[in-house]
C-alpha cells in the first residue's frame, strides 16, 4: 500500500488476497492425512506478512509419549518387619531348594541368602533388631548374644540342619566376612580357599579362640 500510494487499489488486492486463500486451502485439501498441515494465514495483520505466511509459520507441535508409570520397588505403608520377613522367608526357599536339589553347589545359593542378610543390617548397625526379628520369625526364644549367621541359619533352615552342620556353616560366613573382597561372590570365594570346611577350618585357626 506504501509503495502504490494514491494508485493503491483496494478491490485489486483484496481480490489477490481471495485467490491467495483459495490457493492454499486447496493445498491443504490434497495434503495426506496423518501429516502436520500449515495453518492458513487468513489472519495475518498485513500483505507482506500474508505472503511471507508458508514461511514463518511455527512447526506443527508433536505431542509427546504419556509417562511410564513404574512401580515402587518399596510398598508404601511396608515396616522394616515386613522387609526382614520376605527376606527369611527367601533364604528358607534357597534352604528348601538346596535340599532338594541333587547338585553339590547347590549350597551357595542358601548361604549366599543368609549371607545378604547379616551384611545389610550389620553395615546398618541393626544387628540386635535383626535378632529380636529372626527369632520371631521362627518362633524361637531370643538369644541376644547369639552369632548373626547361627542365628539366621537356624531361623531359617526349619530345624532340618543339625548344631554341626550350622556351627561350621556360620564359622565359613564369618572367615567369608572377615577375608572376602566386595566385588567377590561368596561362590567363588569359598571355592577358591578349599572349599566351606577349609573356610571354617581357617576361621577357627585365625579367628577362633585362643588364635
Amino acid at each position: 500500500m506504501i509503495r502504490d500510494g494514491y494508485n493503491f487499489d483496494y478491490f485489486k488486492w483484496l481480490r489477490g488476497v481471495r485467490e491467495e486463500e483459495a490457493q492454499e486451502k486447496h493445498i491443504s485439501a490434497v495434503v495426506p492425512s496423518g501429516k502436520p498441515v500449515a495453518p492458513e494465514t487468513g489472519n495475518l495483520p498485513n500483505t507482506s506478512d500474508r505472503r511471507n505466511g508458508c514461511v514463518n509459520v511455527a512447526p506443527a507441535v508433536m505431542t509427546k509419549p504419556a509417562p511410564i508409570c513404574r512401580l515402587n520397588h518399596k510398598a508404601r505403608g511396608e515396616t522394616p518387619e515386613i522387609r526382614l520377613r520376605r527376606r527369611l522367608m527367601k533364604a528358607s526357599d534357597a534352604f528348601d531348594e538346596f535340599q532338594e536339589s541333587r547338585v553339590r553347589d547347590a549350597v551357595y545359593g542358601y548361604l549366599g541368602a543368609v549371607f545378604e542378610i547379616v551384611e545389610h543390617y550389620r553395615l546398618r548397625r541393626r544387628t540386635k533388631s535383626l535378632l529380636r526379628r529372626a527369632f520371631k520369625f521362627a518362633d524361637l526364644p531370643f538369644a541376644k548374644n547369639a552369632d548373626p549367621f547361627t542365628a539366621i541359619i537356624r531361623c531359617t533352615c526349619d530345624q532340618r540342619a543339625d548344631n554341626k552342620t550350622i556351627s561350621k556353616w556360620a564359622r565359613a560366613l564369618r572367615y567369608v566376612a572377615n577375608r572376602k573382597k566386595p566385588r567377590t561372590s561368596l561362590k567363588t570365594f569359598i571355592k577358591k580357599m578349599g572349599g566351606i570346611n577349609a573356610c571354617a577350618a581357617r576361621y577357627a585357626r585365625y579367628f577362633g579362640r585362643g588364635s
